[in-house]
């Protein structure tokens, strides 16, 4: 894919999304106003044809459009990012550990006599956080 250096639709002032009849009609109306023969930029004028070039040929508009979709800053998604990833990978786990932790305190502290509720609590919101979350499959 080729590198672009400019803005092609700022340059044309046109929305990215305009129609193929759209950049070429504000083509013609900044050519009008900036050819040399009309008084206009030898630099400028060229630069409109180069736009124009790449815009008006819908396979080179194609490839233009992914690069200008790229380079165009923003933030980035959340998803994308290595510690959204790794959190979401690592979440049930680390909610199985806890839930495992605090059944085994229950079971030091209380013994199975002292508080059958809470143990049986523990013991099923740790099967569930298992069950739904992925974690069975790893394991196979």
């Amino acid at each position: 894919m080729p590198m672009y250096q400019k803005d092609y639709y700022r340059i044309l002032q046109v929305h990215p999304d305009a129609e193929p009849d759209v950049v070429q009609a504000a083509y013609r109306r900044l050519a009008r106003k900036h050819h040399p023969d009309s008084g206009g930029e030898p630099a400028r004028m060229q630069e409109l044809n180069e736009a124009y070039a790449v815009l008006a040929d819908a396979a080179q508009r194609h490839a233009y459009d992914r690069w200008y979709r790229l380079r165009r800053p923003g933030p980035a998604p959340a998803a994308s990012s290595p510690a959204y990833t790794l959190l979401r990978n690592l979440m049930p786990t680390i909610l199985t550990l806890i839930v495992l932790a605090l059944l085994v305190l229950d079971l030091l502290r209380l013994g199975l006599r002292g508080a059958p509720e809470i143990t049986l609590l523990l013991v099923t919101v740790g099967w569930l956080i298992y069950h739904f979350s992925g974690l069975k499959r790893l394991g196979k």
